[in-house]
């Protein structure tokens, strides 16, 4: 019988909702949540009796000086992530970072670089990757259902109102509207960096350059959200390439269990396509037969015929769960979990190439030109 892995969780903000829940008994895995750090006492009080955790924090350092504990998840702002990544490699702790992982490359090598020294365990816990659907879609690219990729598009709508979703107040975003803390991009830095990893492993190449067009969405008149901005990803053969297209509306007519919004996923390739309707919201769940498709994974192959799966899994839930168990897996097994540092760097010189390409009049930039920061 393996030991189960001692687990703790450091911030505990609105994410960390759907981190901990992967921890209850009826999920099956092999690790256990003995410990929380958060500098919200009321909010570390109501969590500990929830999850029946014994030991709280509001010093992450106390909590890394926790002999028992094997592995953290670190949930904190970017901003925040060096010292603690450096810290928990110090005290031989695996790690599990939320992106983005840093706000430079340098930031990113020295992570590496503490981890590989002190022998731990490091990835960026990239959930989307870990949703069934798009789980699916890459068995099916893997299997050469539709040929080599040459064109993914990607849609995304959010809200401030919709039919359902969290009551997330803007306060609770400040830091993401900050320059320290998210370049001022909360959709094209903070939430870009799913879309840049999803984009990148369904079209399974390099890419080479980015361009992103932006327009401005003001929140209450004055709060600016980087919306609405269309996002273009170019491969060496320029005629592989992928777009992310994405922008804020006062009201959109769909219904989340979580934050207001959701995608929907096209991935062409030489002999089929695949189409993946929704993700994160519910928008597309009760569709039946009215376009644009039902939730699930519709495919069609090369001679025409149609598949597809709608009863597969489409909570969103459901791949913070897959994604946590990836993690605890991989310590079992003593292999390197996904996303692994190099390729998570190569994400965020993505990220970092899009920022700089909005602060340059829209210009494409290639990624081998960002050597730190955008």
């Amino acid at each position: 019988m393996v030991d189960k892995l001692k687990i703790g969780i450091i911030g505990l903000g609105r994410i960390s909702s759907l981190h901990l829940p992967a921890y209850k008994p009826e999920n099956g895995l092999d690790a256990e949540l003995v410990a929380i750090c958060d500098s919200n006492k009321k909010r570390i009080k109501k969590l500990a009796q929830e999850y029946n955790v014994e030991n709280t924090y509001t010093d992450y350092e106390e909590l890394l000086r926790d002999p028992n504990i094997d592995a953290v998840e670190i949930l904190t702002p970017h901003h925040l992530h060096l010292p603690m990544v450096l810290k928990a490699a110090q005290a031989k702790k695996h790690i599990s970072l939320q992106k983005v992982p840093a706000m430079s490359l340098s930031e990113m090598d020295q992570m590496i670089d503490a981890t590989k020294k002190h022998g731990v365990k490091f990835r960026v816990f990239e959930n989307f990757r870990f949703y069934p659907p798009y789980q699916k879609a890459m068995e099916l690219i893997n299997q050469g259902t539709i040929g080599k990729t040459i064109r993914v598009d990607y849609q995304m709508w959010s809200g401030l109102k919709s039919l359902s979703q969290w009551d997330v107040p803007l306060k609770s975003w400040a830091w993401r509207i900050s320059e320290k803390g998210n370049y001022k991009s909360p959709t094209l830095f903070d939430d870009g960096y799913h879309k840049h990893s999803v984009i990148s492993q369904f079209l399974n190449q390099p890419i080479k350059s980015v361009i992103v067009w932006q327009g401005e969405k003001r929140i209450m008149g004055t709060v600016k959200w980087d919306l609405p901005s269309s996002m273009i990803y170019i491969c060496k053969n320029k005629a592989n390439f992928a777009t992310w297209n994405t922008s804020l509306h006062d009201f959109i007519p769909m219904h989340s269990q979580y934050y207001g919004c959701d995608e929907y996923v096209s991935i062409f390739g030489e002999k089929g396509a695949i189409y993946i309707p929704g993700c994160t919201g519910s928008w597309f769940k009760d569709c039946g037969d009215h376009a644009p498709g039902q939730a699930g994974i519709h495919w069609q192959d090369e001679k025409g015929h149609r598949y597809k799966d709608t009863e597969i899994d489409t909570d969103w839930q459901t791949s913070f769960i897959n994604c946590s168990r990836e993690f605890i897996n991989a310590i079992h097994e003593d292999r390197q979990p996904e996303v692994n540092p190099q390729e998570a760097r190569y994400i965020l010189q993505i990220g970092l190439a899009g920022i700089r390409s909005v602060r340059n009049n829209f210009q494409e930039i290639n990624l081998k030109d960002i050597k730190d920061k955008p």
